[in-house]
């Protein structure tokens, strides 16, 4: 899909055209990492509301 945009930038030169481009990026890049966030990652210290506090309170 980036593609097309691109294309589209490429035939016409203007500006919004390459925004919608780079926009169509930064959003595929902000998919990709929200699909590889694990639960796991969110509370690496384990001090979430299920985790290990070493016995402190």
């Amino acid at each position: 899909m980036e593609e097309k945009y691109w294309k589209q930038f490429m035939k016409t030169g203007r500006i919004v055209d390459y925004l919608h481009y780079r926009g169509m990026q930064i959003c595929y890049r902000v998919m990709e990492r929200s699909q590889k966030k694990t639960y796991e990652s969110d509370y690496r210290d384990g001090h979430g509301a299920f985790g290990n506090s070493g016995g402190r309170l």
